[in-house]
């Protein structure tokens, strides 16, 4: 068994940008961490071709998904597709291939090299992404946009109810993650289990499997919390790539504090490019602005 690996869930629409994530992995691993990729069976065989010569190990969601059903039987009709993929990522650790994953998406990639100790401590303890949620709320209050302030912290709150923990709001993403299957295992036997919950239940009622680990990792005291400041940057809206952009920002100066970067892939899709571009539009006047009256 692995101490720790690389994990991505993936599917066709996003192989090409998991190709580039894969060959990432593949130029900066310097441990030699084991990639594993979970794919519909339906894609299996084209993912195989077009992975040729790059490293890596794939599975299917099915088979983790049979592992899952197994234990809470047969996945709701109708659970929605965007669930059913946080169920992949907080399930994989049913496969018994490792004691720690870094579980990263298709829309993300290395920029620097990067090893074992840059997630695990000494000790072998996964450092946990946990933080006040500061830059983006820094951002939304820049673009006027309150609604991405007020969301996080319902969501935030709702989250430390169900664990009835008190104290500041945090923020467990965004990927990559470093997830412990001991966690993950204990959130099963400890949690659901006795009460008799479906994991199904849980991520139709909380869908979101970061603050929903994050949270029972607080929870449940399992292992040592070693909070860490997110480990890629995160481009989740464009405006704030065009602010990167107008700050002279590139991988070379982001290395510095980052391993990677993530592009949200929503930003490719054709009927969103319009309306990106009269956002962008909008954010250049107000930017202008800013510089020139200085508000």
């Amino acid at each position: 068994m692995h101490t720790i690996i690389i994990f991505c869930k993936s599917y066709n629409k996003e192989m090409h940008r998991a190709r580039r994530m894969a060959e990432s992995v593949n130029r900066f691993n310097t441990d030699n961490i084991p990639l594993y990729i979970s794919v519909p069976s339906e894609d299996l065989h084209n993912f195989k071709n077009c992975f040729k010569n790059i490293p890596c190990s794939f599975i299917t969601d099915e088979e983790i998904l049979t592992k899952t059903c197994q234990v809470f039987g047969k996945i709701p009709m109708l659970f929605p597709e965007h669930l059913i993929q946080q169920l992949i990522k907080l399930e994989f650790w049913r496969m018994g291939f490792c004691q720690n994953y870094i579980w990263i998406d298709s829309d993300s990639y290395f920029i620097k090299y990067f090893r074992s100790a840059d997630f695990l401590s000494n000790d072998n303890i996964p450092y946990t992404v946990q933080h006040d949620f500061d830059e983006l709320r820094a951002f939304a209050k820049r673009i006027k946009k309150n609604k991405i302030i007020i969301d996080f912290e319902t969501m935030a709150k709702k989250f430390q109810k169900l664990f009835d923990r008190s104290g500041p709001y945090y923020d467990f993403g965004p990927s990559p993650l470093v997830w412990s299957c001991r966690v993950l295992k204990s959130l099963y036997e400890d949690y659901l289990k006795p009460e008799n919950l479906s994991i199904f239940n849980l991520l139709r009622d909380y869908p979101c499997e970061m603050q929903l680990y994050g949270e029972y990792l607080h929870y449940s005291k399992l292992i040592p919390i070693i909070p860490v400041q997110p480990i890629f940057k995160v481009f989740h809206y464009p405006e704030q790539f065009f602010e990167s952009q107008m700050k002279g920002e590139s991988e070379y100066s982001l290395s510095k504090k980052y391993l990677g970067i993530v592009f949200q892939s929503n930003w490719s899709k054709i009927k969103e490019k319009k309306k990106i571009k009269d956002r962008i539009k909008s954010h250049l006047k107000d930017y202008l602005r800013t510089i020139i009256y200085g508000t």
